[in-house]
């Protein structure tokens, strides 16, 4: 789905109905998995990752620099690898406040 297609949707179509509410609902729930999925992980894996994203920020460092930080501290600290690609890391390092802490 579009932005064009929600913006669409909410001013109305050819028929000037607008969106219920459960229908704008429903569109906030599709752009929230596509643009900032929930990244799950353990407690253990957040406050591994938490300080290194932080810490990274201020010092000015790019994606690359804290991925490569990353994975040679995770290996040092045999820790379960917190993301399941580069993609999901990205999204967590742009938008930390998408993590949400799971049991283990």
């Amino acid at each position: 789905m579009t932005f064009d297609q929600i913006v669409y949707g909410l001013s109305g179509n050819d028929s000037n109905e607008k969106m219920t509410v459960s229908e704008i609902i429903r569109l906030i729930e599709i752009l929230r998995q596509e643009y900032a999925p929930t990244v799950e992980m353990t407690k253990e894996q957040h406050d591994y990752i938490a300080p290194l994203i932080k810490e990274g920020k201020e010092l000015g460092a790019t994606f690359t620099e804290f991925w490569e930080v990353y994975k040679f501290i995770g290996a040092s600290k045999k820790i379960d690898r917190t993301f399941d690609s580069q993609e999901q890391a990205m999204q967590v390092w742009l938008h930390p406040e998408t993590i949400k802490i799971v049991d283990e």
